[in-house]
């Protein structure tokens, strides 16, 4: 078994971390914005995945609080939450899947130890495959799984080639499969995440979007026409101060 310890330290590092989507999107889905902000803080420190299948890490209690934005008592409930989540991936062969926190210690003033698989060592740290690269220090300020979720929506098309336009359309259904809900109408997909979402990314996010209800263009449909989809434009964005 090999142990990492991270040390406590006042330098600051960069906030740009790149996990794998899998893994995020596990944790949007339990809704557990705190284990996420977990996995964050992991990964400044494991540029490399240790050789030994299990990894033991020891952080600083306080420490992590801090990052997270959380109490002690917030941080344990959600450190419980990591253990009811699973990952799981195929191959040519075989099917496999593993807890994501199989073991936690809490010392009240003092560390947190967690063993972690090297699975999910290698899932928070890998950049051969699909992954998102982001600004960790904007998602801490995220207060909903949807606003993680367009975060990283909007990160994606960030990311786009430069000859490509920042933007990206959704029919209702690929949306909702998207944000791990199921409105009927677009209207209430509007009101209860784009509306939320924006509200919340304008007041905390450098980047924030626009958006336009697509409708249908059926010319043979009678009455007003159908609201069917989206489409999601990325804008810069200059936060707001609060007033208070």
């Amino acid at each position: 078994m090999a142990t990492l310890t991270r040390k406590k330290s006042t330098k600051k590092k960069s906030n740009i971390v790149k996990i794998k989507n899998d893994l995020i999107e596990a944790f949007i889905k339990q809704n557990n914005l705190t284990a996420l902000k977990i996995l964050f803080y992991i990964a400044y420190d494991c540029a490399t995945v240790p050789k030994s299948h299990i990894i033991k890490i020891k952080m600083d209690l306080k420490q992590v609080c801090e990052y997270c934005n959380v109490n002690t008592k917030t941080l344990i409930r959600n450190l419980e939450k990591m253990q009811k989540t699973s990952i799981s991936w195929n191959d040519e062969k075989s099917k496999s899947f593993v807890s994501v926190l199989p073991k936690c210690e809490i010392v009240y003033g003092g560390n947190v130890e967690i063993t972690i698989f090297k699975e999910v060592i290698e899932m928070i740290v890998d950049v051969k495959n699909k992954y998102t690269m982001i600004n960790a220090e904007q998602l801490m300020l995220m207060k909903s799984k949807h606003s993680a979720r367009m975060l990283l929506l909007l990160e994606m098309i960030n990311g786009f080639d430069e000859h490509i336009p920042k933007l990206k359309r959704y029919e209702l259904d690929e949306i909702n499969h998207l944000f791990g809900t199921n409105y009927k109408r677009m209207g209430q997909f509007e009101q209860e995440v784009l509306k939320k979402s924006k509200e919340d990314l304008d007041l905390n996010s450098k980047i924030s979007f626009v958006y336009d209800i697509n409708y249908d263009k059926d010319i043979h449909s009678v009455g007003r026409a159908k609201a069917v989809g989206v489409t999601i434009y990325l804008i810069d964005n200059k936060p707001q101060p609060k007033l208070f």
